[in-house]
C-alpha cells in the first residue's frame, strides 16, 4: 500500500499545483522538487517485490515521509486559504504570521527531501551490504520456502475434501449436467468463487462420480495455483494419463531392473505439451485444471487439450470470473455460500464425528457455525480446532463472539488460504479500493453509488484519461466482484448493482491490512482510548464516548465515518469536532446527527471532497459552503420532503461539484446575476425547484453536462411552466428527469373531477406540459409524481424513454394509453394510483408496446383490462399490486412467449379465485401474496372518505 500512497500524494500535489497555484506562492519551487523526489522514490516502489526485512522498513519509512510531506502541504494551504479571506485590513495585521508560516513551510519541505534522501542512500548501503554477505539467502532457498508454503496451502484445501462431503447436491447435478451436455465440441466448464468456498471439493465430487467416471474414457486432475509452472502442470497431468510412465522407461534382464536413458523431467515444456496431448487424441477426456488464476497460464495450457470432436471437456475452479470468461463464452457456475442446515451439518460430522453430544452444545454450536458465514472452509478449522477441545459449555463459550479471531490465527493457514493470495493478486489500483470495505461494520450493505462517490473522492481513482471517474470506480467495483473478493447483495432495475458486502474474514483483512499501512482504523468501545494517528477514522461506538474520552491528534485524518448509533450533536460538540478536522476530505456523520444546522464553520475544509450529512431536518445551507472549491459531492439524503431547502444562488461557484443531493427540493436563495463560472463537472441534482432563478442558470448553460435532474413544480406559478420548462432543452446529456407537481389544499366547493386535474393544481393542462418535455431527446428514464390526468389526452413523452414511472395517476383514458403505447422503445413501465383516483378500464390496443418487458400497476382502480393481439410481445415480467377492482387478467397475457413472471400483490378475491384454478404454462412463475386479514379494523374505500371530508368540509 506504501506505493499506493506516494502515488496519491503526487497526484494530490499535482492538482494543488494546477488548482491552487495562489494558495502556494513562495512554496511552489520547493513543493515541486519535492515531487520530483517522490517520484524517484516511487520508482523504487514500483520495482521492489520484497516486502520483509530491511525492504519492509525502507517501504514503511517512505510511506511516513508521504504522509508528513502531505500532511505539511495541506496544512498551509488551509491557512493561507483562510488568511485569504480576511479583509485587506485583516491580511496587513497578520502580514508577520504568514511570514513566518511562509518560511516554517519552506523549512519542513527541506527537512522531508533530506529525510528522503537518507531513506534512499540507507537503501543503497543496505543492497550493497546484501551482495556481499555471502550468508544471504539464495533463490533455490526462497524457492524451497515459496514452495514448502504452496504444499502446506495445498495440504489444507485437500482437508476439506472428502468423498462424502456435505452439501453440493444440486451444485454438482448442474455442473454434471454441463460436462455430459453441450455437443461434441471441447468445452470449457467453470466453477467460480472466494476462496475457501468448496470450488475444489465440488470438483472433486464432480470427478469421482460415477456419471462422470462411464461418460469420459480418461480423466485427469493437476493443480494449477497462482504461481502456475507450466512445466509442472504438464507432468502432474502425465501422472494420470500414463499412471505407468515409470514402468515404460525400464526393461528386465535376467530378473534385474535396468533403467533407459530416458528422464521425463527433463524433457522441454513444448516436449511435454506434445506428449499430453498425444495422450489425449481421439478420446474423450476430462481434464480438471484447479485454481487457475491467471488468463495467460489459460493461454500457454490450452494448446495441450485437442478438440477431435468427441465431447471433451475441461473443468476449471477459479476466484476471478476474468478467467472464467477468458477460457470459453460459455457462463460461469457461480457457487453459493452453505445453507445454514449444510453449515451446522458440516460442522457436527468434523467436531462429533458421529458421537453422540449434549444438547446444550447446539445453541452455542449454531451461533459459531453462524459467525463463518456458510464459508465451508472456515467450518472445517474452526470445527477441526473444537474437536481437540473439551466439548463443554465452558469451552464453546469462549469461543463465541471470537470466531475471526480464532480462524485467523498463523497455525490455521486461513488468512493464506482465503485471504492474502486474493489481495496480494490484485492490481495495485484495486488495493487501495478493496481495503477501504473495511470501514463499514459487520454485515453491512454498502449502498454502491455513495461508495463509488467516496474511491473518487479519496483519490482512489486515477488516470481515467478522458473517462468519468465514476465509470472507472464501478469497473473497480466489478473487478473486485468478478475476483470474488465482493458479494453482489442487491441489484437495481435497471441491472446495475445497488448494493455489496464482504464477508466477515475479508472485512478483518481489510482491517487488519489498513492498520499495518497505516490507511485506516475503525474505533469501537475496546479501542476507544488508544492512541493513534490514522488517517481515515470510521467510528462505530457511541459519538459521545469517542468525543468524551478521546484525546488523540487528530489533525492528520483524512476521512472521518460515523456509523455507530444515532447521536445528536450539541453546537459545542460539533464545533469542536469540526475544528479538529481541518484537513479533512470524506466527511460523513451519521443521520440528523447536527440535528436542524449545519455548522457556519463548514467553510474551513478547504480540502473537502465528499461531504454526507443525511439529515431530514436542515433547512438552510450556511453560505459558507460556497467557499469550498474542491467540493465534489454534496449528500444530504435521497428526496422525500416537500418542503424546501435552502441554497445559496451562487452555486456555480462550487465549480468542482459533480453531485447534489437534498431529502427537500433545492431553493435558491439571494439575488442572482450573471454567473461567472461554468459547472462543467456537475451531474447530478436531485431535486431542485424550477423558478425563474433556476431556469436562467439551465438557460444560460451553467450546468451544460447534467444527467441527472429532479424538479419540483408549485402550484403558484400557473401558465409559466411551459416556458421553464422549455430551459431543460439546453441540458443536451440529460437522461434521467424526475418531476414532481406540487398538490393544492382542497376547496370543498371544487369538484371531484377538477380537483383531479392537472390544471386546476399547476395551471396547465396535459399537453402544454408534454409539450416541452417531449422534446427531451437524449431522456432514457422519466419519473413524474402526481401525474393525476396526464393519460387522458394524447400524450408525447421523449422518444427515447425506456424506464416510465407515472405516480399519482387519478385516471387512464384510451386516446392516453394508446398513445404511451406508441413509445416504441419502452422497456420498463410503472403506473401508480392516486389518493383520489376515479374507476376505469386499461385498453392495450394490439400492436402496442413493441419493446415493453416489464410492467407494473399499483394502486389503480381498473376494472376491466384488454390486452390487444401482438400487445406487450417482449413482456417478461408483470406485477400487480393492489388494484382491488381488477377481477381478471387477459388470457391473450399467457400466450405471450417472453412471459417469465407473474406477480400479483393483494389482489381481490374473484382475482384470487381464477388465479388459483389457473394452469400455468411451463417456465412462467406465478407468485399471489394475499391480503393480511386484519378483523378489528375497518377498511373505508377512497368514496367513503371523499363524501366523509366534503360532509365536514375538510380539505
Amino acid at each position: 500500500m506504501a506505493d499506493s500512497v506516494v502515488s496519491f500524494v503526487l497526484d494530490h500535489l499535482s492538482q494543488l499545483m494546477a488548482r491552487e497555484a495562489k494558495l502556494l506562492c513562495g512554496v511552489e519551487d520547493r513543493i515541486k522538487s519535492l515531487q520530483n523526489e517522490l517520484e524517484m522514490i516511487n520508482e523504487f516502489l514500483n520495482t521492489s517485490k520484497s516486502k520483509k526485512g530491511i525492504e519492509k522498513k525502507v517501504v514503511s519509512q517512505i510511506r511516513d515521509v508521504a504522509h508528513l510531506a502531505e500532511d505539511v502541504i495541506d496544512t498551509y494551504v488551509a491557512k493561507v486559504a483562510i488568511h485569504e479571506r480576511r479583509t485587506m485590513m485583516g491580511r496587513l495585521l497578520h502580514s508577520v504570521h504568514q511570514a513566518r508560516l511562509l518560511h516554517d513551510v519552506a523549512e519542513k519541505i527541506d527537512q522531508i527531501k533530506n529525510t528522503i534522501s537518507e531513506i534512499r542512500n540507507n537503501k543503497i548501503k543496505y543492497e550493497e551490504f546484501q551482495e556481499s554477505n555471502s550468508q544471504s539467502t539464495t533463490k533455490a532457498e526462497e524457492e524451497e520456502k515459496e514452495k514448502e508454503r504452496a504444499q502446506l496451502l495445498h495440504k489444507l484445501r485437500r482437508n476439506v475434501e472428502e468423498e462424502d462431503v456435505v452439501g453440493f447436491v444440486r451444485d454438482s447435478n448442474v455442473v454434471i449436467r454441463r460436462l455430459l451436455e453441450g455437443g461434441s465440441s471441447r468445452n470449457v466448464v467453470s466453477i467460480i468463487g472466494m476462496g475457501g468456498l468448496g470450488k475444489t471439493t465440488l470438483a472433486r465430487k464432480v470427478y469421482n462420480s460415477r456419471e462422470v467416471k462411464q461418460y469420459f474414457r480418461c480423466c485427469a486432475w493437476v493443480y494449477v495455483s497462482d504461481e502456475c509452472r507450466v512445466k509442472e502442470i504438464f507432468l502432474g497431468l502425465l501422472k494420470h494419463l500414463m499412471p505407468n510412465l515409470e514402468y515404460q522407461r525400464r526393461g528386465n534382464t535376467k530378473g534385474k531392473k535396468r533403467t533407459r536413458e530416458f528422464n521425463i523431467s527433463k524433457l522441454s515444456e513444448e516436449e511435454l505439451k506434445k506428449l499430453v496431448r498425444e495422450c489425449l487424441e481421439r478420446k474423450r477426456y476430462l481434464v480438471v485444471l484447479d485454481d487457475l488464476w491467471k488468463t495467460q497460464d489459460w493461454d500457454e495450457l490450452h494448446d495441450a487439450f485437442p478438440d477431435d470432436n468427441k465431447g471433451s471437456r475441461i473443468l476449471i475452479t477459479s476466484r476471478l470470473k476474468e478467467v472464467a470468461l477468458h477460457t470459453s463464452h460459455h457462463p460461469p457456475y457461480y457457487l453459493q455460500f452453505l445453507s445454514e442446515d449444510e453449515s451446522w451439518e458440516l460442522f457436527c460430522k468434523k467436531v462429533f464425528r458421529g458421537e453422540e453430544y449434549s444438547s446444550d452444545l447446539e445453541p452455542l454450536g449454531k451461533q459459531i457455525v453462524q459467525s463463518c458465514r456458510g464459508l465451508p472452509l472456515s467450518i472445517v478449522v474452526l470445527a477441526g480446532l473444537l474437536a481437540n477441545k473439551e466439548k463443554s459449555y465452558r469451552e464453546w463459550s469462549k469461543v463465541v463472539g471470537h470466531v475471526n479471531w480464532y480462524l485467523t490465527q498463523d497455525e490455521t493457514q486461513v488468512k493464506d488460504i482465503v485471504l492474502k493470495l486474493s489481495y496480494d493478486n490484485l492490481p495495485r489500483r484495486l488495493k487501495p479500493c478493496f481495503l477501504f470495505l473495511g470501514i463499514f461494520p459487520e454485515d453491512f450493505e454498502i449502498p454502491v453509488r455513495p461508495l463509488l462517490q467516496r474511491w473518487v473522492a479519496e483519490g482512489f481513482i486515477q488516470e481515467t484519461g478522458n473517462r468519468d471517474p465514476d465509470d472507472v470506480a464501478e469497473d473497480y467495483l466489478y473487478e473486485l466482484i468478478d475476483r470474488s473478493l465482493v458479494q453482489v447483495a442487491a441489484m437495481k432495475t435497471s441491472g446495475g448493482v445497488k448494493t455489496c458486502h464482504i464477508h466477515d474474514l475479508l472485512r478483518d483483512l481489510c482491517i487488519s491490512e489498513s492498520k499495518e499501512d497505516k490507511v485506516f482504523q475503525v474505533c469501537t468501545g475496546n479501542n476507544i482510548l488508544i492512541s493513534t494517528k490514522p488517517r481515515r477514522l470510521s467510528i462505530h461506538c457511541n459519538m459521545g464516548d469517542y468525543i468524551s474520552s478521546n484525546n488523540n491528534d487528530q489533525s492528520c485524518i483524512r476521512s472521518l465515518f460515523m456509523f455507530g448509533p444515532r447521536y445528536f450533536f450539541i453546537p459545542s460538540e460539533l464545533k469542536r469536532l469540526f475544528k479538529g478536522f481541518k484537513l479533512v476530505r470524506v466527511l460523513e456523520l451519521g443521520t440528523d446527527s447536527c440535528g436542524g444546522k449545519i455548522p457556519s464553520n463548514l467553510g474551513d475544509f478547504i480540502h473537502l471532497r465528499y461531504l454526507r450529512i443525511d439529515s431530514q431536518h436542515v433547512r438552510i445551507i450556511p453560505a459558507s459552503i460556497l467557499t469550498l472549491q474542491n467540493l465534489q459531492t454534496v449528500d444530504l439524503g435521497c428526496w422525500r420532503l416537500t418542503i424546501p431547502i435552502s441554497f445559496p444562488a451562487q452555486i456555480w461557484k462550487l465549480k468542482h461539484l459533480r453531485h447534489l443531493y437534498a431529502p427537500g427540493p433545492i431553493k435558491l436563495r439571494g439575488h442572482y446575476s450573471k454567473p461567472s463560472e461554468v459547472m462543467w463537472n456537475l451531474q447530478t441534482m436531485n431535486a431542485i425547484v424550477l423558478d425563474e432563478q433556476a431556469s436562467y442558470l439551465i438557460y444560460k448553460g451553467t450546468f451544460p453536462n447534467l444527467k441527472n435532474l429532479g424538479l419540483k413544480i408549485s402550484s403558484g406559478r400557473k401558465a409559466k411552466w411551459p416556458k421553464l420548462l422549455q430551459s431543460l432543452l439546453q441540458l443536451s446529456h440529460l437522461s434521467k428527469l424526475r418531476i414532481s407537481f406540487e398538490m393544492k389544499l382542497f376547496e370543498g366547493s371544487v369538484s371531484r373531477n377538477y380537483v383531479n386535474s392537472m390544471e386546476w393544481h399547476i395551471g396547465c393542462k396535459p399537453q402544454e406540459v408534454l409539450q416541452s418535455i417531449g422534446q427531451l431527446s437524449h431522456v432514457t428514464t422519466l419519473n413524474i409524481r402526481n401525474a393525476l390526468d396526464l393519460l387522458t389526452c394524447r400524450v408525447t413523452f421523449p422518444p427515447n424513454v425506456i424506464k416510465l414511472t407515472l405516480t399519482g395517476i387519478s385516471c387512464v383514458t384510451d386516446e392516453g394509453m394508446d398513445s404511451l403505447g406508441n413509445h416504441t422503445k419502452l422497456q420498463k413501465l410503472r403506473l401508480t394510483g392516486g389518493f383520489w383516483s376515479d374507476s376505469f378500464d386499461l385498453n392495450c390496443v394490439a400492436g402496442r408496446f413493441p419493446q415493453l418487458q416489464v410492467f407494473e400497476m399499483s394502486g389503480l382502480k381498473v376494472r376491466n383490462w384488454k390486452l390487444g393481439n401482438s400487445a406487450m410481445l417482449c413482456l417478461q415480467s408483470l406485477i400487480i399490486h393492489k388494484c382491488e377492482m381488477l377481477d381478471g387478467i387477459p388470457n391473450e397475457l399467457w400466450s405471450l412467449i417472453a412471459l417469465r413472471k407473474v406477480q400479483v400483490k393483494q389482489p381481490s378475491e374473484a382475482m384470487a379465485h381464477m388465479l388459483q384454478n389457473l394452469e400455468m404454462k411451463d417456465g412462467v412463475e406465478l407468485i399471489v401474496e394475499p391480503k393480511e386479514r386484519h378483523d378489528s379494523t375497518v377498511i373505508l374505500s377512497m368514496d367513503e372518505i371523499w363524501e366523509a371530508f366534503n360532509s365536514r368540509g375538510i380539505c
